[in-house]
This record gives C-alpha cells, structure tokens and sequence, in this order.
C-alpha cells in the first residue's frame, strides 16, 4: 500500500461532475474515530460559513478539483486519466491537505473554496486563515490515516505551511516517509516533475529506483534540493537535480 499527501492549490476545476453510480469516499473510509470525524467535520463546517471561503456549489471529485488546476499537477495531466482509474481502482490512496478540508481524500465530493494554512497569502487575497483551526487536530487526524493505510511507503508534497502538519505526526518519526517541501512562488513547478516522476515509478512498478533517488526529506532551496534523514537533522547533504 501507497499513500500520497500533496497540498491543494489556489486554482480548481469543479467543471468534471461525479458520475452517477462512481465510487466515492467519505471521512469514515479513512479515520474510525468518531471524535476525530467530528472534529473534522465540524471544522470544515466552520470554515465554509464563512463568506470569504465562497463556497462552489457544483460538486466533484477532490482530485479533479485540484489536480485539474494546480501548477504543481501540472506535469501529471499527460497521465491523468490513467492515475484517476489507478485511484478508482485503489492502487494508491492519494489524500490534499487542505485549507478548508483540512485532509480530503482525492475520491471524496468536494467543492471550490478560498483557504489556506499560509497566513500572508490569506491577508493578501483576504481568504480565511485556517492553520490556526487545524493546529491542534490535524497532526492526530493524518496520523490516524497513515496508521489505518498501514502504508508500506508515504510521500508527501508541498509548501512549509502544509507539510508541517506531517512533520507533527508521530508517523514521521516512526513511518518510512519521503518528503518534498517546497518554498516560495516556484515552489509548484519544481514540485510538479517529482510528483509526476513518482507517478511513473508507480506505473512502472520501479518504485526502489525512485526511493534511491531521493531520501527521507527533500527541501528546495534556490534552484537545488537538500535532502536531510527525517532522524536526525544534523547531519545534512546537497545534491543536484536536472
């Protein structure tokens, strides 16, 4: 089992309805605990009350929502119908964090919002803030994920403001995670060819090759990654990537 945890994007394409009879989750699929599914619900209930959020009222597939729109999905469109039969299929589990959802799975309804974990962002396009509401739960629900999926791999792709709500679960520290963190307005199109050559692995069934290739934690940094053991911080090393 394969899990992958990418952000949401300030563009999305709620065009692509939920075919009548398609295969759709719902938050039960993925976490049991009752309180954790309030909590979840509640605080999404919260942020879409919000008249900021403007709220869609069409309804799609939370992958084609954001992965239709996102520059970091960019580079997976040449494979994106085939990913949506692998998701359908459940050859991988694939979930967004999400400033409104907070995590939602890619086969879940979902509809267009304005949110984000990244406060200057939120004052900027004045959309609502929401890593505060999800600080002190987010963590525990991705961590109740990952140990329901019991996942042989976990790869995890996105800005500062959104993966360190991975950093704060107990799976980090204890899961066989690889992680992209990206930084600054570049950050999408430096994502989008990693997550697409991941994509590939799985197609290809390579996934050792691209495990190799990149270790525990990978941070862009000006045109570079740096790749760091999750384990132990001080011992850091630079590679190229073409």
């Amino acid at each position: 089992m394969t899990i992958i945890i990418t952000s949401c994007s300030a563009s999305k394409d709620d065009s692509i309805p939920i075919p009548n009879g398609s295969k759709v989750i719902h938050p039960s699929y993925y976490l049991s605990d009752e309180k954790l599914l309030s909590r979840l619900y509640n605080i999404r209930e919260d942020i879409f009350q919000d008249p900021r959020a403007i709220v869609g009222t069409k309804i799609t597939y939370a992958f084609d929502l954001i992965a239709r729109a996102g520059n970091a999905y960019r580079d997976l469109r040449e494979n994106y119908h085939r990913l949506k039969s692998l998701l359908i299929s459940n050859g991988i589990e694939w979930f967004f964090l999400s400033g409104g959802y907070g995590i939602i799975h890619a086969l879940e309804p979902a509809k267009k919002y304005q949110a984000t974990f990244n406060r200057s962002i939120a004052y900027q396009k004045q959309i609502p803030f929401t890593a505060n509401l999800w600080n002190d739960i987010l963590a525990t629900i991705c961590d109740a994920i990952i140990s329901k999926f019991n996942p042989e791999y976990v790869y995890v792709f996105g800005s500062q403001d959104y993966t360190k709500f991975i950093k704060e679960t107990d799976s980090w520290r204890t899961k066989n995670i690889t992680m992209f963190e990206s930084t600054g307005s570049s950050g999408p199109f430096w994502l989008s060819p990693k997550l697409n050559e991941l994509v590939n692995s799985i197609f290809s069934d390579n996934l050792k090759r691209f495990n190799e290739k990149y270790v525990g934690f990978v941070k862009q940094q000006r045109g570079r990654a740096v790749f760091f053991r999750p384990d132990f911080f001080v011992m850091v090393f630079s590679a190229k990537i073409h």
